[in-house]
């Protein structure tokens, strides 16, 4: 024990001798640790920690998917969840969920919040108990049992004050009064797919029986496995069922299936690449900059030689050496586990800043816990022992009888250079790679910008009104309060266009629809063309600044009661009828088969699909030739900021109805930077890995070539005395620094090839492997490792040769 703290009060004394290289490596290396241990939290986050349920590796998710294309996933038809919850046996319990829109009319400022109807067993399926009170019976999930509601631990707290007595007491939604029967706790993350916030308020589901037949996709169907079954056993009964749904529903379920995926990899699915790609740079990072400090070490060792020819001759064995330095690199490691573990923190705590509010996005609770602090503590202290071996092998191969006697004339032996110039290539190497992804994912990203969206989201406010109650009961008295509301939103200085919508673009409930097109073979029963049907006002079009191409818009005679017509997006027309021209074809849609429409005109395609944003075939057909939707999206062209009407636009909504509340209020160009978060999250944290790694890079060239110039101090001072002239001493010293900044380059250039294959499903409009890219990103990496050699040759051309061989 006694040597032991001997060596450590050794090192303590060296790392303050050598305070400017303890100082550079603990930057670099905190640096490098802080941000992998904060892309570990995001890692532990998404990827690792399991979800906040009970057994939760016994949850799983319910899909519906068609075999031709299984790797996309449908929510489920009502009829087959029914038929799923009666005939399985591999579950526990099984429950579905469908996302709905009512009005809180019970508070002063009526709410819109998220909600949700829940089958009985839904709760009972996540294993997740109510903080006051029950969840719903089975008897309170069928149609006519009396209405009641189950609250969020949120809206508990901020809507009725977190009275412990509101169990029993009534709210109202829809001005329907319901009472309270439970509370959930605080936390309760809902795992339903695709939402873009918490539900605050649960009704039952209570399907009538009818409603139960229906083979449309509408829920969200979880299911915990009984005990001691597997996942594959559920999944074969799941494909023995729909077999035999199959034969029973042949025109609905001839193409559908059901899948079993762990519920864990349903909610991680859309991030897990993105996350392994980040987690990958990093480790890169790390590498690099272990490389840097592997290099000071050994620049450090290789002047302590004599030290170590001292130390053998006074009877230090090889492991007493290895031990001592061991234990300075576990120090000098040690320092750097501070600062690192405090940028761990303070980057866990803002890497939640990148991930925008926005569609389809999942929220994640990123912060260090337990298992992130030892992750950090153990990439501080285990690179330490790695990096204590590169001097210790050193050591050992010091000429004992040459360094005591004074016969060596120069520092460092042909092993330590080549060790050296092996970290400048491998650093060379890696910060290539990571320049190349990151300049891939930029390129990508700005191909993203400038597509064509088919429509201007600049300076457009989007809300939603949802009608409700005995007063809008009927269909036209909601066309007349939608017309009243846009009339009086027309009206506000400033706002240019209104237009009304059943969905906006980037809504996440769009559906597709079964389309018979007259004049063509009618297909059979499933296999008919689904397309997106949107029901749009006369101005929606200017109002969103989509293109007429051909034919006519609408206009405020296309009413009921006059010809039904449609517009078609030119993908449907070029998909449906390829170069004939579409006007006057005629076409049946959606479950209305009765009624022929008439095609009177072609619009540009919109781009609202996610990424990769591929414009999805749309028909168009006019509001007033449709039953009134309960809700209807208003899309306001202003001329500013669009968040400057919104004030304005409320209090007009509200001239109309009292109670009516406005919600799901964003910006479109709010609702479509959210539909490239992943693109932009992985871009920008590639960014930041990629100039820290090209830094650490040139560092690491720098700091090799200037200790190679002072190896070669004596040869410099030999060569200038013969005759040598300073610019063939600048040619040469550049020469040896690029010869090995280029083979970095090319190593790094060929791992590129392989490495930027992952980032393949995360690009747009570019190839993994784009010669731009890898021929600037190239260029750039080189200029900068010439920059970073000239310092040092430069100052080789000024030794002197009378000093440089007196110094000798």
């Amino acid at each position: 024990m006694t040597g032991w703290l001997s060596d450590l009060r050794f090192a303590w004394r060296l790392s303050r001798r050598n305070l400017e290289v303890t100082i550079v490596a603990v930057v670099a290396m905190a640096i490098a640790i802080g941000i992998a241990g904060t892309m570990f939290s995001v890692v532990n986050a998404i990827l690792i920690q399991p979800l906040a349920f009970k057994d939760p590796e016994r949850l799983i998710a319910i899909w519906q998917v068609d075999p031709a294309h299984p790797a996309v996933t449908h929510p489920t038809a009502a009829g087959n969840f029914a038929d799923w919850r009666r005939m399985s046996q591999s579950f526990e319990s099984i429950g579905g969920a469908l996302n709905i829109s009512r009005t809180l009319t019970s508070f002063d400022d009526p709410q819109t919040p998220l909600m949700q109807q829940v089958s009985a067993g839904y709760f009972e399926a996540l294993g997740v108990k109510p903080i006051l009170g029950r969840t719903f019976a089975p008897e309170e999930d069928k149609p006519g049992a009396r209405a009641v509601l189950v609250l969020s631990n949120e809206l508990w707290q901020h809507g009725f004050g977190g009275d412990p007595n509101v169990i029993g007491r009534t709210t109202e939604l829809d001005s329907v009064p319901f009472q309270i029967i439970g509370v959930m706790p605080a936390g309760f993350d809902n795992p339903i797919f695709g939402l873009t916030e918490k539900p605050q308020v649960w009704l039952p589901l209570a399907q009538p029986e009818t409603g139960l037949t229906r083979r449309g996709n509408n829920y969200y169907v979880v299911a915990r496995l009984r005990s001691g079954v597997s996942l594959n056993a559920a999944q074969q009964e799941l494909t023995r069922i729909s077999a035999d749904l199959k034969q029973q529903y042949p025109d609905t379920n001839r193409n559908i299936t059901a899948v079993a995926v762990p519920l864990k990899e349903s909610v991680v699915r859309g991030v897990r690449s993105g996350v392994l790609l980040l987690l990958g740079a990093v480790l890169f990072v790390l590498l690099i900059a272990s490389s840097n400090v592997a290099h000071l070490l050994l620049t450090r060792s290789v002047v302590r030689e004599r030290e170590f020819a001292v130390r053998q001759a006074l009877g230090a064995g090889a492991g007493h050496l290895l031990r001592q330095l061991v234990i300075e690199s576990l120090l000098l490691m040690t320092f750097c586990a501070v600062p690192g573990l405090v940028l761990t923190i303070l980057g866990s705590r803002s890497v939640g800043w990148l991930i925008p509010t926005g569609l389809n996005i999942p929220r994640f609770n990123f912060q260090v816990d337990s298992t992130a602090i030892l992750f950090t503590l153990a990439i501080s202290l285990i690179p330490g022992v790695a990096l204590g071996l590169v001097p210790a092998l050193y050591a050992r191969r010091v000429n004992l009888v040459s360094r005591l006697t004074g016969t060596t004339r120069t520092t460092g032996g042909r092993g330590s250079r080549k060790l050296q110039r092996l970290l400048v290539i491998a650093e060379t190497a890696l910060s290539l790679a990571l320049l190349i992804g990151a300049g891939l994912m930029v390129q990508s990203f700005r191909n993203l910008q400038r597509l064509d969206q088919g429509f201007d989201p600049g300076n457009v406010l989007t809300f939603r009104v949802s009608t409700r109650g005995a007063e809008y009961k009927e269909s036209d008295r909601r066309h007349r309060f939608f017309k009243e509301i846009h009339d009086r939103l027309a009206t506000i200085p400033g706002v240019q266009a209104v237009g009304l919508s059943q969905f906006h673009p980037f809504y996440p409930n769009f559906g597709l629809n079964p389309v018979l097109i007259e004049g063509q073979p009618i297909p059979e029963p499933g296999k008919e063309p689904r397309i997106t049907i949107i029901a749009i006002s006369a101005d929606y079009l200017p109002a969103m600044s989509i293109a007429l191409l051909k034919g006519r818009s609408f206009a405020n005679a296309d009413t009921k009661g006059t010809t039904p017509v449609v517009l078609v997006s030119a993908k449907m027309a070029q998909r449906i009828w390829g170069y004939e021209n579409p006007l006057g074809k005629r076409l049946k849609i959606g479950d209305n088969q009765d009624v022929s429409r008439e095609v009177v005109g072609v619009v540009g395609d919109v781009r609202s699909d996610g990424f990769p944003p591929d414009p999805q075939p749309t028909i168009y057909v006019p509001l007033e030739q449709i039953p009134a939707p309960e809700a209807i999206a208003y899309v306001l062209r202003t001329s500013g900021d669009p968040y400057k009407f919104l004030e304005a636009a409320k209090k007009e909504v509200r001239q109309v109805d009292r109670a009516m509340p406005v919600y799901l209020v964003r910006s479109m160009d709010e609702i479509v930077r959210g539909m490239d978060w992943r693109t932009r999250f992985v871009m920008t944290l590639l960014a930041i890995f990629s100039v820290l790694s090209l830094l650490l890079a040139v560092t690491g060239i720098y700091a090799a070539l200037s200790y190679m110039v002072s190896q070669q101090t004596r040869e410099i001072g030999i060569r200038l005395a013969l005759g040598a002239q300073r610019p063939q001493v600048l040619k040469l010293v550049l020469g040896q620094g690029m010869k090995l900044a280029l083979t970095g380059v090319l190593i790094g250039a060929g791992a590129s090839l392989v490495v930027t294959r992952l980032l393949s499903s995360l690009l747009f409009s570019v190839g993994a492997n784009d010669p731009t890219t890898f021929v600037f990103v190239a260029a750039l990496l080189t200029l900068v490792a010439l920059l970073a050699c000239w310092l040092p040759a430069k100052r080789a051309t000024k030794v002197e040769p009378i000093i440089a061989l007196r110094s000798e």
